[in-house]
């Protein structure tokens, strides 16, 4: 008797090993990081023959991960609570406002979102440079306009759905802008809140570039160019300092990515 695979289980086969070839990255610096350099180079491919914890150990020191990673916190912090805040006022003000002006705010908002940060890279920095932004304060600012363009498209899409009435409602009894917006608007917005949130604090918690050009030292992922250079590569410690910075966000990610799928699916039914 023949077996004869379905083509539906073919097809999950084929994504099974599809999947497994984008995990492996992560799996080759996961087994990586517990083996010394010498069998790094020697058998890459294959799983360490003891667990050897001195890669994160020396990952720690070197890095000052405890300060790097306080550092990197406040400024993941920092920009994604400005981002939220000023973002979702925006998006309110621009969805209930019906004007020329209005449309022509959100259409350069949503056209930034196609231009590579690589193209404002250099007129970025040198504009940070001459406000006084290369520091740690600055780049938060700075993280605050970038993420502007995304939030305010997901916002803007949210807030439609939002029932006009229960502003005029409140209008009505007396309250004012800022009172409708934080104590009736804000707290329905609660599920794209979450995962504008999410999603910026993955960007910006793994952000190396645009530290590089403001603060240059300071983050975890600028500490971890101390283990690969041009004439100094140390692959046990740098895959060490790449789990010990993942670990973290990945945590945050998993716990809370229920929200992700919440506030997509609600913004493309509102908006």
């Amino acid at each position: 008797m023949r077996f004869r695979m379905k083509p539906l289980h073919a097809l999950e086969a084929f994504m099974i090993l599809f999947a497994l070839l984008f995990i492996y990255p992560a799996l080759f610096v996961l087994l990586s990081s517990f083996k010394p350099d010498a069998e790094i180079m020697l058998r890459p491919l294959a799983p360490p023959t003891r667990l050897y914890l001195d890669n994160f150990v020396k990952a720690w020191k070197v890095m000052d991960f405890p300060r790097v990673a306080i550092s990197t916190l406040a400024i993941t912090v920092g920009g994604v609570a400005g981002i939220v805040l000023t973002s979702s006022m925006a998006a309110w003000m621009l969805a209930r406002t019906n004007s020329r002006l209005s449309w022509l705010v959100y259409s350069i908002f949503a056209f930034a979102l196609v231009i590579p940060f690589q193209i404002i890279m250099v007129p970025l920095a040198v504009l940070a440079s001459d406000l006084g932004l290369t520091n740690k304060a600055g780049i938060v600012f700075l993280y605050w306009g970038l993420g502007a363009p995304m939030a305010i498209f997901m916002y803007h899409g949210f807030v439609k759905g939002v029932p006009r009435e229960l502003e005029e409602s409140a209008a009505i009894d007396g309250a004012g802008t800022r009172y409708i917006f934080f104590r009736i608007v804000f707290p329905l917005l609660k599920p794209i809140t979450a995962t504008i949130a999410i999603l910026d604090a993955l960007w910006i918690w793994n952000d190396f570039l645009l530290p590089l050009l403001i603060v240059k030292q300071g983050t975890i992922q600028l500490a971890q160019m101390q283990f690969y250079g041009q004439f100094l590569k140390e692959y046990g410690p740098l895959t060490a300092s790449l789990m010990l910075s993942a670990a973290p966000i990945v945590a945050f990610y998993l716990g809370l990515q229920k929200y992700i799928i919440k506030g997509i699916a609600a913004g493309a039914v509102k908006g």
